[in-house]
């Protein structure tokens, strides 16, 4: 009896370590695979909707895309620039007229290879006046004129009232034109030299000065 027990014994003892031991390997095993199956499954799953791991790839997408916009914007803002009509590629001449009388005539051709945009109305100034001439508000035209290289635009002056409204006024020796920019703030460009049909043309408070027109015609209807 004493022998059968301690077989028993002993058989109950190796059964419990083997137990122990499968135990504590199948614990192990299972912590670690179920760890990375999860970490595969999560990458998977960011995979199959679309979601990328790391989205610095997506923010340096994006800032090309800014720069690459704002390069075009500044280009676009340059050749704007480019394309108004300035002294440097416009010539202007003032031509006397017979009707309407105390008028002046403004001519300014594109003598560049490239079209430019006479905006508005062009600054006229006599002699060394701080203030330019006034504008007929009523000549203000539908679109703004464009000309194509040898093409012309056209303003009327209007030098003096006929009435004599316009005050005493005096003989003006010198004229000088600019041209505006498209914001309507200002000048752009060199101030062009402009010799008057005899060398002089009487001048006086009213002088104005109509926008640029496409013809000669609606110029001079002011």
């Amino acid at each position: 009896m004493t022998r059968t027990r301690s077989l028993r014994l002993a058989a109950a003892a190796l059964t419990a370590a083997a137990a122990l031991t499968l135990t504590a390997c199948g614990g192990s095993d299972g912590s670690g695979t179920k760890t990375s199956g999860k970490a595969d499954t999560s990458a998977a799953d960011g995979q199959d909707q679309g979601q990328p791991a790391d989205d610095s790839g997506q923010a340096d997408t994006a800032q090309a895309a800014t720069a690459s916009k704002d390069g075009k914007d500044g280009k676009d803002a340059k050749n704007a620039a480019k394309g108004t009509c300035t002294a440097a590629d416009v010539k202007v001449e003032a031509k006397a007229v017979q009707t309407p009388v105390n008028h002046l005539l403004l001519v300014a051709t594109n003598t560049s290879k490239s079209p430019c945009h006479a905006y508005n109305f062009p600054f006229v100034r006599f002699d060394a006046d701080q203030a330019t001439a006034g504008v007929v508000e009523e000549s203000r035209p539908q679109a703004v004129i464009t000309l194509a290289p040898g093409k012309s635009a056209y303003a009327g002056v209007i030098t003096s009232a006929a009435d004599g409204s316009g005050g005493a006024g005096r003989d003006a020796k010198k004229l000088g034109v600019s041209f505006q920019g498209s914001d309507g703030n200002g000048s752009v460009g060199d101030q062009a030299s402009v010799d008057l049909p005899g060398g002089k043309v009487h001048v006086d408070d009213s002088a104005r000065v109509t926008y640029w027109q496409s013809g000669a015609p609606a110029a001079l209807k002011w």
